[in-house]
């Protein structure tokens, strides 16, 4: 071999090795270039109607990640609600793009749900869901049981002695609103009842301020942002238990935790499994089998959002209250709740066979006019013939709402002010059951 072939064949092997040096960064910082969400929309699908504290949250997050995601891109929260949150589970586990563009948050009682299979819908490996985090791991939180004044109700001791079950309003099977009260129901002996078939979170505390329900259960951290008058001393209601706490809450120190009214181990494992969910409280996950690179972006810009000054001060604003953990943390508390004893599940699936929940009976008032204004999160003005003022009502996400333009099948946003419609709906404020319209 001459010189010169020897220096070619070192060249050669040199710009070889080059080659493979570059490739090897680039599969180092291809991590970087998977995870580039620029120029592409991400949806966050919030599981429940507009309203209501899973929405606020999902929101919250929503406006904020873009700024700390790859290649900064558009964010827009779309709701998604139905079946306790589990249409929107069953969407990204089983249909949703597996890229990253979209996630969503949901009913923290989900992986209980799962696990137990108490749910024909819930149909998944909470697993192998890619957690992302939540926004509150239920620091200085609680999920309480609040009856109004006027029912004479005061303590657990009183909802035994009942002479009728108190209707606790709830949303559908599955939701905490409805199943916690019917497993305390058991352990407790308390005479209420859930009742179902309500669509969003605002429509559970229009049900309480009205009397069509007695009770509820409710985050507090939802009831200081959407109802903080329930917080006041002049409020209608009050709190007589706290769940998915260790401690008292300093507000309420005359109501006590599930755990400190009962006394037998089997119940208080019961509650403890019943509460591990509440500790991931307003989780957020994406589709199974993401790329590592795309989970680690969305985690790591999840909780660079919740650490954004501007996201704190939102949240101030709406008084959320926040202490996020990571999806690795979430991913820790969903592997520790699946190891549970299955004794647990069974009994908790058991009880949960014949919840004794019966569907609301809606009251639907009939009306004439036109639609004034459309407004923000399915609100519009509606102007009734022979009223002066315009009432404000509510179309329902999901098909609560029936809409039919001249004689069609429509959806929402075809909706347009200046519409000639008959509504029917549950008075001012209210969601509308059906809507009849003409151009």
């Amino acid at each position: 071999m001459t010189q010169e072939t020897q220096m070619n064949s070192n060249t050669t092997i040199r710009g070889a090795l080059a080659a493979l040096a570059a490739a090897a960064a680039m599969a180092g910082t291809g991590a970087l270039q998977a995870a580039d969400f620029k120029g592409k929309t991400v949806r966050v699908v919030i599981g429940y109607a507009a309203g209501g504290g899973y929405d606020t949250y999902g929101r919250q997050v929503a406006r904020h990640i873009g700024r700390h995601l790859p290649g900064k891109p558009i964010v827009v929260a779309q709701n998604r609600p139905g079946a306790g949150s589990l249409n929107a589970v069953n969407y990204i586990y089983y249909q949703a793009p597996k890229d990253g563009t979209v996630f969503a948050t949901f009913a923290r009682s989900v992986p209980l749900l799962a696990f137990s299979g108490q749910s024909k819908q819930a149909k998944f490996d909470p697993t192998k869901l890619t957690w992302i985090g939540t926004s509150s791991s239920y620091q200085g939180e609680a999920y309480l049981m609040v009856v109004r004044k006027d029912t004479g109700i005061r303590s657990i001791n009183d909802l035994r002695k009942a002479e009728k079950p108190l209707n606790f309003a709830s949303t559908s099977f599955g939701s905490d609103g409805t199943d916690v009260p019917a497993v305390l129901r058991d352990i407790l002996g308390i005479n209420v009842q859930p009742l179902r078939g309500y669509p969003g979170g605002n429509t559970l505390y229009l049900a309480v301020e009205r009397g069509e329900a007695q009770a509820r259960m409710v985050g507090y951290a939802s009831m200081k942002t959407a109802q903080p008058g329930w917080l006041k001393p002049d409020s209608p209601v009050r709190v007589i238990l706290q769940f998915a706490t260790k401690t008292r809450l300093p507000d309420f120190p005359d109501a006590p935790t599930a755990l400190e009214v009962v006394t037998k181990q089997d119940d208080k494992d019961l509650i403890a499994m019943m509460e591990t969910p509440f500790y991931l409280a307003r989780p957020f996950a994406a589709p199974p089998g993401l790329k590592p690179d795309v989970t680690a972006a969305l985690r790591e810009g999840f909780m660079k959002a919740h650490a954004d000054p501007k996201y704190k001060a939102d949240a101030e604003r709406l008084r959320l209250l926040t202490s996020p953990l990571d999806g690795a943390e979430v991913q820790k508390l969903i592997e520790r709740l699946g190891k549970m004893n299955p004794a647990l599940f069974a009994r908790y699936a058991k009880i949960l066979e014949n919840p004794k929940s019966p569907l609301r009976k809606v009251q639907w008032t009939k009306v004439q006019g036109e639609i004034a204004k459309l407004g923000k999160k399915g609100r519009f003005q509606f102007k009734v013939a022979g009223k002066d003022k315009a009432e404000e009502a509510r179309v329902g996400e999901d098909g609560y709402t029936e809409i039919t333009i001249n004689g069609k099948k429509a959806k929402d946003k075809d909706l347009k002010a200046g519409m000639k419609c008959e509504m029917l709906y549950e008075g001012p404020g209210s969601y509308a059951g059906k809507l009849t319209c003409t151009m």
